[in-house]
């Protein structure tokens, strides 16, 4: 056995194998794969090989699209037999929302090229001649989907790699992971010990055996998932051609053409964990045991609809388990605080995912990044809070929710396994009729129900209950004050003689050199895009303080910590659990804040965007004169033991003044009017900073990690241009709810047309409340459209209708700053 390479893959399913195989094609052929049992014995070769590209994220959909389009030339180009079935879909939509949802996919589809598109009811018995359509209201066709031998496509993959090169080990569990001095890996198994450069955790629903050997646990676990495979049926065997999938989210399951019978394949409410405390040593290429009584209604439901089911009979129950992460995404990426070590695990969809993922895995390893932002697969999305228990009971409910509206925000409202994280005023909050959702852990106030409200989140692709009462928090945030807690943000302290230099060489804006001044800074992925937002204060000993948004901070402790100089020159400190930080902001800030500090807060002695340590109500606190919101404001930092007592002063000193909390969707609303974009839909690895309009932040005079990719740019011209757009979205009939049928891009990757073509894409929307109009953060092609020009005909499509858009100043509320520099 060969033992030495430069990349070992751990486990033999379709994603082990996919990594093996776009491994070598990026030029990399001395790679290795090794096998516990055979390829595919674990998930893969039970799974039912589903092919759909649809999914309610975009860069999912585009992960699927590269695996169907990967297997539909997989056979031609390695000439090993693919079973790839492309039947097409149709999906049923039996309320508005479903429609709503569909609607949104296929608008985001065109921008990945696809060909999906809404269907009538009639159009659905045309492609579907055995549905009985009582109850529907329309439908989803997607011409490419279907299913595949999730086998041949494997070892199809496994050829292509080996006739490149690469080398796969049968028969040859991995017994023990030792990482060398050199950051190399010494991996024993009972056939050698293999030296890596690189391992790759491809281990299925055995991936945490591999990750307790390296020293850590993923987030996932596994569930059993049964479908029933039917008898020939009489009608089917008269058929030459197959029958199109057919998914019904509604009702949730799905139903195939098997040979001349079905598979039928329900997603139970009650779904049941596999294997919690570790996969039985001996388990193989094993089923387990059926329980047809968890899914009767669903299959009695489905053969309502497609009677013909029924003529079959049972031929066969498959249950097999495969594996979920709290979120229902694979985990896809680096591993928090190891190097030369990479996971790909976790597939609820293994097989639709399992081409594209290994196509993305590959050049994180080639590239140092995949060409998708990926942030939302990274295993380093979720922190400590997601242990054992959390997982399974965030994996038991995503498989029941496993066709759920795509809403924004739902996910963080679902009830599972909440309150890991809190603020210390999270009581007050709560006594405050506060919505919470779940964000990194951390529950946090998405809106305020006033009184007499339920405080619960009616979910909507439109405006839903939450529309009034966060205008009125954006209107007591512009006429009087606002308190909004910005604690869970991710902090950090750097120190040492070397501390400016190492961030300097980081941040390609200036880094402060006098205490008191704030930069704002965006490091830079390989390819020149946005890897992470941060503020940087410099404090009055020389050293530096700095603020990024909550869900990254694993991904910048990674980032920090691996470019430390080894001199010791530079101490780095995480201090996110043991700070607090208020935002006091709005016209009447000031006054609040001098009831509770002796120190002057005029322009003069406390300018805008600088900071200064003060006593606020006898809190030590380092308070930074901005605001996200383009208020006059303040964020007061300080320990976290103090949050309360603090919260309690600023509420008592500003009753006068009109103090009331606001919460995130408030803050999206006002950031919206002022051009504020965040790291996520608007700042990302995708789109380079120059494109998203962060010129005013990239300092050419200085080095900085990625300076000639933006230089390169700079030359040859933008391929995308950041914009801000104002929708026309008043165009819906009022009722007596008003804002019940009105709609904004909120979900993000909404298109924008000019002439019939895609010309952009939202990244993030919403309604600007203070200046009454709806707002879009928008990804223009340079090519396709002049953003200088009047563009008379742009449109974006929102929900199935194409509204009316115009290019609009980046900045809506006041341009000037003249409120957020107010010196009354």
């Amino acid at each position: 056995m060969k033992n030495k390479t430069d990349v070992l893959i751990m486990g033999g399913g379709i994603a082990g194998v996919s990594t093996l195989y776009h491994l070598t094609k990026l030029g990399w052929t001395d790679v290795m794969l090794t096998e516990k049992l055979d390829l595919t014995s674990g998930s893969t070769w039970h799974a039912a090989g589903n092919l759909p590209h649809f999914s309610n994220s975009f860069n999912v959909m585009k992960m699927q699209q590269h695996s169907i389009a990967l297997y539909a030339r997989l056979e031609e180009e390695t000439g090993h037999p693919v079973d790839h079935h492309p039947t097409g879909a149709v999906r049923l939509a039996h309320t508005e929302e479903r429609m709503n949802e569909f609607e949104r996919v296929v608008a985001m589809s065109k921008l990945a090229g696809l060909d999906l598109e809404m269907i009538s009811v009639e159009r659905l018995v045309e492609l579907y001649p055995y549905l009985n359509p009582e109850g529907v209201l329309g439908g989803l066709w997607d011409p490419a989907d279907g299913h595949i031998d999730p086998t041949s496509a494997t070892n199809a993959m496994a050829k292509g790699a080996k006739d490149a090169g690469a080398t796969i080990v049968r028969q040859n569990p991995v017994e023990k992971i030792v990482q060398k001095e050199d950051g190399r890996w010494e991996v024993t198994t009972p056939k050698g010990i293999i030296d890596a450069g690189i391992i790759v955790n491809a281990g299925g629903f055995r991936a945490n055996e591999l990750a307790k050997m390296v020293g850590h646990e993923l987030p996932m676990c596994s569930m059993e998932h049964q479908f029933l495979v039917t008898d020939s049926i009489p009608e089917l065997e008269g058929r030459d051609e197959m029958l199109p999938m057919l998914r019904d989210p509604d009702v949730s399951y799905y139903l195939r053409q098997e040979g001349k019978g079905f598979i039928l394949g329900p997603y139970e409410p009650d779904g049941i964990p596999w294997a919690t405390d570790g996969v039985p040593k001996e388990f193989g290429q094993e089923l387990l045991a059926p329980d047809l009584d968890r899914i009767e209604d669903i299959m009695m439901t489905a053969m309502t609809q497609v009677e013909l089911v029924a003529e079959g009979g049972i031929k066969t129950v498959v249950n097999g388990p495969i594996t979920y992460s709290p979120d229902g995404h694979p985990l896809v990426g680096p591993v928090h605080g190891i190097d030369n070590y990479f996971v790909i695990t976790g597939f609820n969809f293994g097989i639709a995912q399992g081409g594209g993922a290994g196509h993305f895995m590959a050049q994180w390893i080639v590239d140092g990044e995949p060409e998708l932002d990926l942030f939302e697969l990274d295993p380093r999305r979720f922190g400590d809070y997601a242990d054992i228990k959390y997982t399974v009971a965030k994996g038991t409910e995503v498989y029941a929710n496993e066709y759920q509206l795509g809403y924004a925000n739902e996910y963080a409202m679902r009830p599972a396994v909440r309150g890991q994280k809190k603020t210390p005023i999270y009581e007050s909050h709560k006594a405050d009729n506060a919505v919470f959702g779940a964000y990194f852990g951390w529950e946090r106030p998405s809106w305020f129900a006033p009184e007499g409200m339920e405080p619960v989140e009616q979910h909507s692709f439109r405006r839903g209950n939450w529309f009034d009462p966060v205008a009125a928090e954006c209107k007591n945030v512009q006429e009087n004050v606002g308190l909004l807690d910005l604690s869970p943000f991710t902090k950090f302290e750097v120190s040492g003689e070397g501390a400016y230099n190492y961030l300097s060489n980081i941040m390609p804006n200036h880094v402060p050199t006098e205490p008191g001044q704030i930069v704002l800074a965006h490091p830079l992925s390989p390819s020149g895009g946005v890897a992470w937002e941060v503020s940087i204060t410099m404090l009055q000993d020389g050293s530096y303080y700095m603020m990024s948004p909550a869900a990254l901070e694993i991904l910048i402790d990674d980032w920090l910590f691996s470019r430390l100089p080894k001199d010791g020159s530079v101490t780095l400190k995480n201090t996110t659990k043991g700070g607090g930080c208020l935002l006091i902001t709005g016209p009447n800030a000031r006054k609040v804040l001098s009831k509770v500090t002796d120190l002057s807060l005029s322009n003069a002695d406390f300018p805008w965007f600088t900071g200064q340590e003060i006593d606020v109500a006898g809190v030590p606190t380092r308070a930074l004169r901005m605001s996200f919101v383009g208020e006059l404001g303040w964020e007061l930092h300080h320990s976290v033991e103090h949050t309360q007592q603090l919260y309690d002063a600023l509420h008592e000193a500003g009753a006068e003044f009109g103090i009331k909390n606001f919460g995130l969707r408030a803050m999206d609303s006002m950031r919206f009017e002022k051009g504020y974009p965040v790291w996520g839909p608007d700042m990302n690895t995708e789109f380079t900073a120059l494109e998203s309009g962060l010129s005013w932040f990239i300092k050419m005079d200085k080095d900085f990690e990625g300076k000639d990719i933006l230089l390169k740019q700079k030359e040859a011209g933008f391929e995308n241009d950041m914009v801000m757009i104002e929708v026309d979205s008043e165009t819906a009939p009022a009722n007596e709810n008003s804002h019940a049928n009105k709609t904004d891009a909120q979900n993000g990757f909404e298109p924008l047309y000019l002439d019939g073509e895609i010309v952009g894409q939202c990244s993030s929307g919403g309604y600007g409340n203070r200046i009454q109009k709806s707002l879009a953060f928008a990804f223009i092609k340079t090519k396709k459209i002049d953003k200088k020009a009047e563009n008379a005909g742009l449109t974006v499509q929102i929900l199935g209708k194409h509204y009316p858009a115009k290019i609009v100043p980046m900045c809506n509320y006041d341009p000037k700053n003249e409120r957020i520099k107010a010196d009354d």
